[in-house]
């Protein structure tokens, strides 16, 4: 394990939508602005391709992706489940449930018509020596996953 702990990742956009609108954009449509083709668990060396994402919509439902051949590969668990306010999941990407790292996303109102979302990506330690190199990657990898595709879809402005 680190002898230190490893700060959260913490990402930020307002959006133009009201929470329950920006949270149906990420939970429930997340298979319309998740990048599958750069950010996936299926191979492509080995003829894989992934076709959709899907988030059950319910505390302990699963995240999991597709395959074109049918097969589902699972990410991780529905933690929580409070539309308009937040979305919590275990994210394993195939690792054992004991080394999954923690995402949570918030949506908070910031007037009538718009809301805050704030994702953190927490727990690396949970992945031992791995995990500063998987924060670093991480936190690159919710630049463009997050803020880019998320926020493009969603209308949102890094906060």
């Amino acid at each position: 394990m680190n002898a230190v702990e490893l700060a959260p990742i913490v990402k930020t956009l307002d959006v133009g939508r009201p929470p329950g609108a920006a949270f149906r954009a990420f939970a429930e449509e997340i298979g319309a602005w998740w990048p599958l083709a750069t950010h996936s668990r299926a191979r492509d060396d080995e003829g894989e391709r992934a076709v959709g994402v899907t988030i059950e919509p319910r505390a302990g439902g699963r995240i999991f992706e597709t395959l074109e051949d049918g097969r589902e590969l699972d990410w991780g668990e529905v933690l929580a489940w409070e539309p308009g306010a937040r979305l919590e999941l275990s994210w394993r990407l195939g690792l054992p449930a004991d080394r999954a790292t923690h995402v949570a996303v918030r949506f908070e109102p910031t007037g009538a018509n718009g809301c805050r979302v704030t994702l953190t990506h927490s727990q690396w330690d949970r992945l031992g020596e791995a995990g500063m190199a998987r924060r670093e990657s991480y936190d690159q990898g919710w630049v463009n996953v997050f803020e880019r595709c998320y926020g493009g879809y969603a209308g949102g402005n890094r906060a």
